[in-house]
């Protein structure tokens, strides 16, 4: 017998034994199989994880015998895309990151853990392998998967006028007539592969119907989902960073966003996020598969990535409760049970700051109407053309919400109402947790989502805004990476 085959036979009865003492949950040493130096502890002398499973994997790969990876068989085929930069982890309630195995499970929707994944420094890739934990410092940017689904629709019909439209309710804020608004409900989602013929919006779509949403088409491509940062856009235009615990970046337009974003990561296709796309977010947020309800509000006042604000603040009205990052009675990061709940998912797996910390920006204006984005008319078309800018109609306007497109949180979210906070404001309501609701117009044509940390009831993921597309000091984006598989 040739000592080629001889190994190969070693190796798989290497494999057969790792596999019966993992569940027996014993550990293997290197003796049990002759031919490999391969350490079976839980940590060697550099520090990295090498348990049985992620063992037998490098067993798998130098035997040459195929394994499949995990999948998520809820998905329909819409498992994460590892691909280029991306490495897939998981990430332990203290925050802790570690080289994911992909043979095993690192996720699963249907129990609320959604798959995660990072790009590290340039150079420090080759450096880590499957079960390692992965330094802090040497991560880049932290992203969260989103798989391609239909959802039900629930309000096919937005009209301007009457009850959807700018009706002024004479009340003060937070009383029964308020609370009344509430018509949150649980979005229907079924995750679709991206092989079935999509169902897409149309005249007479109703109530009822499901629609393909519109997020997983971008351009001419098809995606079984799109990877979104999991985490507010830090850094700056010459250093992005996708991480927790950082002071987001603010104070550049939307057209300086925009490039920065295409610049991230080219071969991800990596992107300023759109309306549609913070839409599909929201949505699995507000599904069997994700927390269910309103996610708390980052009221960091710092501007601090990934905060939560703690149980005793006030967020019932405008203004809400805020605090510095030291103020633990007011505001805690995302790795405590208090940041958990900032999160779409209520756990540590999910999407962070998509109530409060800064407002948003997004790829979404009004069509001909850069505004002050820096963005020039023609350039404006060639970026809604290609479909990495969320185009709506020319005679948009404040209260218009018949205007949306359906998937984006917007228009769906009604009915709309106006009426005074306690500070004597008055505000546009959307009928899902009283939220800001303010459709894009001629003089602000652009979106924004979320909120800021001191929106209080005014903030969380179904919050929209607009404005001209300007620099301001509270305003940032999110990055969304697009790969295909």
């Amino acid at each position: 017998m040739k000592e080629k085959t001889k190994n190969k036979i070693k190796l798989l009865i290497g494999i057969i034994i790792g596999l019966i003492l993992s569940v027996s949950g014993v550990y293997a040493t290197s003796s049990m199989i002759e031919s490999e130096e391969v350490t079976y502890d839980n940590k060697n002398s550099d520090g990295k994880y090498n348990n049985v499973q992620s063992s037998i994997d490098e067993l798998y790969e130098r035997s040459g015998i195929h394994k499949e990876e995990w999948t998520d068989k809820e998905l329909n085929g819409n498992d994460p895309v590892i691909t280029g930069d991306l490495i897939p982890v998981e990430i332990k309630p203290n925050g802790d990151v570690y080289y994911a195995n992909k043979h095993s499970e690192w996720y699963n929707y249907s129990e609320k853990r959604w798959a995660n994944a990072v790009i590290l420094n340039e150079g420090k890739k080759e450096t880590y392998s499957v079960g390692q934990k992965i330094n802090e410092n040497d991560i880049n940017g932290y992203f969260v998967w989103i798989p391609r689904y239909k959802y039900q629709i629930w309000h096919a019909t937005s009209e301007d006028g009457t009850p959807d439209g700018n009706t002024l309710i004479n009340t003060n804020y937070g009383n029964s007539t308020t609370q009344a608004l509430g018509q949150a409900r649980l979005i229907n989602i079924e995750f679709e592969s991206k092989d079935t013929p999509k169902s897409e919006a149309k005249a007479e779509t109703k109530d009822g119907d499901w629609i393909t949403h519109p997020a997983f088409t971008l351009g001419t491509k098809e995606l079984s989902g799109i990877w979104v940062g999991k985490f507010e856009t830090g850094g700056d235009a010459t250093n992005v960073i996708v991480k927790p615990n950082e002071i987001s970046w603010r104070g550049a337009n939307v057209k300086a966003f925009f490039d920065a974003g295409k610049k991230y990561n080219q071969t991800l296709d990596s992107h300023m996020m759109k309306n549609t796309e913070w839409g599909a977010v929201a949505y699995l947020s507000h599904s069997e598969y994700g927390i269910g309800t309103e996610v708390r509000i980052n009221n960091n006042e710092e501007f601090k990535t990934g905060y939560s604000a703690a149980a005793n603040t006030d967020q019932s009205s405008y203004k809400g409760d805020t605090g510095k990052s030291d103020e633990k009675d007011k505001t805690q990061p995302y790795n405590t049970p208090t940041g958990y709940l900032a999160s779409t998912t209520g756990n540590i797996s999910g999407v962070f700051d998509m109530s409060g910390g800064a407002y948003e920006y997004m790829a979404a204006c009004i069509e001909n109407t850069p505004g002050d984005s820096s963005f020039s008319t023609e350039d404006l078309a060639k970026e809604m053309d290609k479909g990495y800018i969320d185009k709506y109609p020319s005679d948009s306007d404040t209260t218009t919400y018949s205007k949306r497109i359906l998937g984006d949180a917007t228009g769906e979210m009604g009915p709309f109402y106006s009426y005074y906070e306690k500070d004597g404001s008055l505000h546009n309501h959307s009928a899902w947790y009283a939220d800001d609701a303010y459709f894009a117009n001629s003089s602000f044509p652009w979106f924004y989502r979320g909120g800021f940390n001191g929106n209080g009831i005014l903030a969380s993921q179904f919050t929209f805004h607009r404005y001209n597309g300007i620099a301001y000091n509270s305003l940032t984006f999110r990055l969304v990476l697009s790969p295909t598989n």
